[in-house]
């Protein structure tokens, strides 16, 4: 996985991490909905190719 790819997946997660938080903070449908989207939209990245997902991730 190139440093490019990386960090392109490690923003991927970072902005999912903080839907799920902004869910957790303020629990509604709206944002139920938002984070729903967003890991179904990663789940078919990865899938489909779109984003590659290291085996393993070590955050320096």
């Amino acid at each position: 996985m190139s440093k490019t790819n990386r960090l392109d997946w490690s923003k991927q997660i970072t902005l999912m991490n903080e839907r799920i938080k902004h869910f957790q903070a303020n629990p509604g449908q709206e944002q139920l909905d938002a984070v729903i989207a967003e890991l179904k939209a990663y789940a078919d990245a990865a899938r489909n190719g779109g984003i590659e997902i290291p085996a393993r991730f070590t955050v320096n």
